[in-house]
């Protein structure tokens, strides 16, 4: 009797601990998942102007470049050695992220990687941007 209630003990503690586990990270709201400081890993810039070549390059992040998303509403970032600077931002609708009334589209945002873009359009080209960050 002892070695039945045993083994259904184990049975069920074994149950309890596989049935539970994280919280699924796509159901954490973007708010909370872009929290933390980010390493600036690249910005991709494609470049495109009527009757011409496109354009691409790629800038590397530098040691210590950074974004750090805080719940204080505000973005402190620190790039190419420069002193920190700090604008407000806000995600809107799940994928836009707003910096400082700068639109950009949320491509990617995991607990471990983020990726946003940045399109500029006028008369004379559009400028699409990508920035690839991760913790």
């Amino acid at each position: 009797m002892k070695k039945t209630i045993l083994i259904l003990l184990t049975l069920l503690s074994v149950l309890i601990v596989t049935g539970c586990s994280k919280d699924d990270p796509a159901e954490i709201p973007p708010q909370e998942r872009i929290l933390g400081k980010w390493k600036f890993i690249s910005v991709v810039t494609e470049t495109i102007r009527p009757s011409k070549p496109v354009e691409i390059t790629t800038e590397q992040g530098a040691e210590g470049d950074y974004f750090d998303f805080r719940n204080d509403g505000n973005l402190y970032y620190a790039l190419g050695g420069n002193e920190e600077e700090i604008e407000a931002y806000s995600i809107e609708n799940g994928n836009i992220l707003k910096i400082e009334g700068t639109i950009s589209t949320i491509k990617e945002l995991t607990q471990q990687k983020l990726v946003f873009e940045f399109v500029k359009e006028n008369a004379n080209y559009t400028r699409k941007q990508t920035y690839n960050l991760s913790k």
